[in-house]
């Protein structure tokens, strides 16, 4: 099961479903009764609920928070002829009713006679999906993914959004990315609310606005108008909101009158990280008078008198604040702040002390690892999950958020953050019954792809291939630094690390689950298979360019010959890669993804 359940005793009888039966619920809790009846349904199951009689009735739902204290918690009993849940809440029964369905998946309605007792971890259990790099999924791939958060017993889901909402008197910001409108989120808002999931409102508001600042109408917002260098050496932006212009406040404001109204959600997460051009344009006077970081609280701390007025709680990425210890002191006693890191040995335990140690509520934020990768880096993401988790419950953070970036173009397909979406599931509802990836992989295939083929297994291959290259480099894989920037990869010195062997494995590897992969096709699973394919071929072209380099320093070297049949097959990828985009995604973005994924073609010329 997924997750693991906290306590459970197995009895020898068995409970073997008769084709008939009753369901007893009060009539407060229909929708729940209803739920549990549509999936015997489906499986030719016929149940009638019933307010009256409960001796007659084969399963029982019961509410009683005298009895189950936790409130998301609940209990499972299979004795004899008859089940009973029994929750504090609705929301505990829904849990109990997804861990039934789970049951009966696992045992086709002959189940073994057992009590389960179980409760979560961390209350906030959240996954943010980024929909502001290129590709924004269709409403009903939105739907699809909360109802496996809800399975795995989430309760949060945020999308990241910096430019993709669309609001009203700034339709030049968004009219190429067929953004989410007002409606769209009410209707999210409703199918996240029946299922138990808070959908949390995300909008960026102080970096990552460069989608914004880029137009003249507000760049005189901008923190640097004209670009920076970033720390790593590059030119970019503009990027921020500049502090000392007072009406980027006046700007936010305006935006989250029109945005929060949206949410029934009492939080917003507000962004707030990585403002790397803070000091260094129109504020840069005002930073060293009262120092850059009492800057960015004095911001933040203006957001913050915004959200309070829409009632709303502050979340809000700590990045920035914990390199001012000093100043944590002076956050608002009702912030929550969200400590991230997506390396395996990313240091939340330090993190994770310094704002317990200040009173601080906080969340850990681990990620799937799947950005700036085509197929993921999936033992990074365990790794990386694990370390959040078991340091976030030891320093008593109020929730996680598993995060999902898009970085350069967003190309990998959501099947790929499948594995770390139910491993964050699993640690987070249950530290202690951590599973092992085998258990998982075979729990994914059962629970969430509903197949009885090792799909999640070649994922997870597929998800490994990292490794072969013998060099590791923080958030990205080597062959997507390849495919997508080359001159970065000849101009490094590790690229003498790579063994030419190793790469000709890992790409035969791929061909060889691309082949197994291509005969489980049924109609049901055509869709997920084609976008794990899709990947699959990328990364593979992605190692063959990592080849090129090595053996020829410069893709201007690379032989016409190979280069053309190489971008013959890249090219055909691509068109697969359009295909896919357009049924599982909005149109808006797939011009801007496919421009950062051919740059090759164009560098090469």
């Amino acid at each position: 099961m997924i997750p693991v359940p906290k306590r459970f005793s197995l009895i020898k009888e068995a409970f073997e479903f008769p084709e008939k039966g009753k369901i007893f619920a009060s009539s407060h809790i229909f929708n729940l009764a209803n739920l549990l009846k549509e999936t015997l349904l489906k499986d030719g199951k016929h149940y009638s609920i019933t307010t009256y009689n409960t001796e007659k009735a084969n399963i029982k739902l019961l509410i009683d928070p005298n009895v189950i204290v936790n409130s998301q918690g609940y209990r499972i009993k299979i004795l004899g002829s008859k089940i009973s849940l029994i929750a504090s809440s609705q929301q505990g029964l829904f849990y109990a009713i997804q861990s039934m369905r789970q049951l009966i998946r696992q045992y086709n309605y002959r189940l073994p006679s057992m009590i389960i007792e179980d409760e979560p971890d961390f209350a906030n259990r959240g996954f943010m999906l980024d929909i502001s790099r290129d590709r924004i999924p269709t409403i009903d791939t939105l739907k699809w993914l909360i109802d496996i958060l809800a399975e795995l017993k989430y309760n949060q889901f945020q999308l990241y959004t910096e430019h993709t909402f669309a609001y009203e008197n700034h339709e030049q910001i968004w009219k190429e990315y067929s953004p989410l409108t007002a409606e769209e989120i009410l209707e999210l808002d409703k199918y996240c609310k029946e299922r138990f999931i808070e959908l949390v409102p995300n909008q960026n508001s102080f970096g990552h606005l460069s989608k914004w600042l880029k137009y003249d109408r507000y760049k005189h917002l901008a923190e640097c108008p004209d670009g920076f260098i970033t720390p790593w050496g590059e030119k970019y932006g503009p990027f921020s909101l500049s502090p000392a212009v007072p009406e980027s406040i006046e700007f936010m404001e305006n935006l989250f009158d029109e945005l929060l109204p949206n949410f029934t959600s009492k939080k917003i997460n507000i962004g707030g990280d990585e403002t790397f051009d803070l000091g260094l344009g129109r504020s840069k006077q005002l930073c060293e008078e009262l120092g850059k970081g009492k800057v960015y609280l004095n911001f933040l701390l203006s957001i913050y008198n915004i959200v309070r007025k829409h009632g709303k709680t502050m979340m809000f990425w700590g990045d920035i604040i914990k390199n001012y210890p000093e100043l944590v002191d002076h956050l608002p006693d009702d912030v929550v702040s969200l400590i991230w890191g997506y390396e395996k040995d990313h240091p939340f335990q330090n993190e994770c002390r310094l704002f317990a140690e200040k009173g601080v509520t906080f969340y850990v934020c681990p990620g799937t690892s799947t950005w700036n990768s085509f197929t993921g880096r999936i033992n990074n993401a365990i790794e990386n999950i694990q370390n959040a988790i078991v340091n976030g419950k030891k320093y008593n953070a109020a929730g996680f958020l598993l995060t999902d970036w898009g970085d350069n173009g967003h190309h990998q397909h959501i099947p790929f953050s499948i594995i770390g979406i139910s491993y964050a599931a699993s640690l987070g509802w249950n530290i202690s019954g951590k599973p092992s990836v085998n258990d998982l992989l075979k729990d994914i295939d059962l629970h969430i792809l509903k197949t009885d083929k090792p799909v999640s297994q070649y994922i997870y291959s597929l998800g490994n291939l990292y490794k072969y290259s013998s060099i590791e480099v923080p958030n990205a894989s080597p062959y997507f630094l390849s495919l997508l920037f080359p001159e970065r990869v000849s101009k490094s010195k590790r690229i003498f690390l790579v063994k030419e062997n190793e790469i000709e494995k890992a790409i035969n590897d791929a061909q060889e689950i691309i082949e197994q992969l291509s005969t489980i096709k049924s109609n049901h699973q055509e869709k997920l298979i084609d976008q794990i394919i899709n990947d699959a071929k990328l990364a593979i072209l992605g190692m063959k360019m990592l080849l090129f380099i090595k053996k020829y320093s410069d893709i201007s070297n690379i032989p016409d010959e190979e280069w053309k049949l190489f971008t013959k097959e890249f090219k055909e990828t691509v068109k697969e890669f359009e295909k896919i985009w357009n049924i599982v995604n909005r149109q808006g973005g797939l011009k801007q993804s496919v421009e950062k994924l051919t740059r090759i073609i164009r560098a090469r010329k």
